[in-house]
């Protein structure tokens, strides 16, 4: 599936996902098998760990390419979606992508339980996951062999797992940010039509020329109006958000070395290179030339 196509797709406000914990357990651990799930949200933590699938992650303001073998914390109510590439599967018909996914609430084990001293620095983790974590290294190897493990347990064997599993992540330097830059979300702004409507429009249309006017009569507001609702719902101007979501489409495009600077930069949505150069190393904090290569030494 082209990129633009996999935009078009997920061009619709967050849905509600309701999950449903089997009977005997607090938490739900499956094995997906499937990379169409819709553009959603939902208030449980979730720990996915990628076995095999090719495809593109969508993560708050993030996009990038599927990895196998990568570990993610999604936060509490943090939009995300993962969808299959689907000319690789029509020439690979035999073969199914496969993920373990966690998934369970803040307050499973009682609404104080990660308030006590003991596990502050879960709660800490717990936190920190609104942005995404993406774990690497040892860490990663670590975690693997567990979530394996715990697809087999139920019950009090299975939460006692998954305790050692958050505090081996909680403990760990190998991880980074799924988003650059903050991408907190407020339950209420989740169930806002209009600010969602603003963000559908957004990853439709980033590399086009948007203007606030464009943006100010999706929610019926003045172009002043507008930028004051924006900045209330999200703690950022318009363009900031507009820059951010480019930079990180960005980063994908670097990301597979299949096109040169200036060709990303334009694809990007930025129609200035020195702009676009500027901005980059404001957001990621290096240029996209080192960026890139950067890229490259991990692939090899």
């Amino acid at each position: 599936m082209q990129i633009t196509d996999m935009l078009t797709r997920t061009a619709i406000r967050p849905s509600y996902l309701k999950i449903i914990p089997p009977i005997q357990n607090s938490m739900v651990v499956k094995t997906d098998n499937a990379l169409e799930t819709p553009w959603h949200f939902h208030p449980e933590i979730e720990l996915l760990y990628c076995i095999k699938g090719k495809g593109t992650n969508f993560i708050g303001n993030s996009i990038s390419s599927i990895e196998e073998g990568e570990l993610f914390l999604f936060g509490k109510n943090l939009p995300h979606t993962r969808l299959a590439d689907e000319s690789y599967y029509q020439l690979n018909a035999n073969e199914r992508p496969e993920a373990i996914v966690i998934q369970f609430c803040e307050d499973f084990l009682g609404e104080n339980f990660f308030r006590v001293s003991e596990f502050s620095h879960l709660k800490n983790l717990l936190e920190r996951a609104s942005r995404g974590i993406r774990f690497s290294g040892h860490t990663r190897d670590q975690i693997t062999s567990k979530l394996i493990k715990i697809r087999g347990l139920s019950g009090l064997a299975s939460i006692l797992e998954l305790l050692y599993v958050l505090d081996i992540l909680a403990r760990s330097d190998e991880f980074e940010f799924v988003n650059p830059v903050d991408y907190v979300v407020q339950t209420r702004e989740l169930y806002s039509l209009k600010i969602n409507r603003v963000y559908q429009y957004t990853i439709s249309h980033f590399r086009e020329n948007i203007s606030l006017d464009e943006v100010a009569s999706i929610t019926n507001h003045s172009i002043a109006a507008f930028c004051r609702y924006f900045k209330a719902h999200s703690r950022k101007t318009y363009f900031q958000y507009l820059i951010e979501v480019r930079i990180a489409y960005a980063c994908k495009l670097l990301g597979e070395g299949n096109l040169d600077v200036n060709e990303i930069c334009l694809d990007s949505g930025f129609n200035n290179l020195s702009h676009f150069h500027k901005q980059f190393k404001k957001i990621v904090k290096t240029t996209p030339s080192e960026y890139q290569r950067r890229s490259s030494l991990k692939v090899v």
